[in-house]
C-alpha cells in the first residue's frame, strides 16, 4: 500500500509540473527525472521503458522525455524521442559550438550524483539551433536525463 501511495504521489507531482509556466521548466525536468527513477525502481525496467514511451503520457510530454545512459558502457539504454539512439555511445557527440555535452553530463553526474548541463541543439518545432538544458541523476549504474529548451 505504501508503494502504491508513493507511486501515485510521484505521478501527481509529474502531472502537476506539466502545467507549470515556462520558468518552471527546470523544476519540471528535475521532477520528471526523479519520477522516472521512482517508477523504474517500482515497476522494473521493461514496464518502465514501456511507460516512458507513451507519447503525451506522464514521462513523455511535449519537449520533456526521458533518456537513460549506462554508466558501464556509456551507451544509451533508452531514449524517449529517438529509439535509433539506443545502444549507441554518444560520449564524443558535440553540439554546434563543439561542446561534448554528453561527456560533460556523464562525468559530472558520476562525480556528484546529479548535474545540470547546458548546450545547443536543434529545436524540434523551429528546426533552429536553440539553447537546451538537461538535468541528469545517477541511479545504480544508470544516468537518467531530461532536458528542455530555454
Amino acid at each position: 500500500m505504501k508503494k502504491i501511495v508513493s507511486l501515485f504521489t510521484t505521478l501527481l507531482v509529474v502531472a502537476f509540473t506539466f502545467t507549470a509556466q515556462a520558468e518552471d521548466k527546470k523544476t519540471t525536468a528535475e521532477n520528471l527525472v526523479k519520477a522516472a527513477i521512482a517508477h523504474y525502481k517500482e515497476a522494473g525496467q521493461e514496464k518502465a521503458f514501456a511507460d516512458f514511451s507513451v507519447k503525451d503520457g506522464e514521462f513523455n510530454h511535449g519537449e520533456f522525455y526521458v533518456f537513460i545512459q549506462s554508466v558501464a558502457s556509456n551507451e544509451l539504454v533508452y531514449h524517449g524521442a529517438n529509439v535509433k539512439l539506443i545502444g549507441k555511445n554518444l560520449m564524443a557527440l558535440k553540439d554546434p559550438t563543439g561542446k561534448e555535452f554528453v561527456k560533460e553530463f556523464t562525468v559530472n553526474t558520476k562525480a556528484n550524483g546529479t548535474a545540470w548541463t547546458e548546450y545547443q541543439w536543434v529545436h524540434p518545432e523551429t528546426k533552429k539551433i536553440a539553447p537546451k538544458v538537461a538535468y541528469s541523476e545517477l541511479y545504480n549504474d544508470l544516468i537518467f536525463v531530461v532536458g528542455y529548451y530555454k
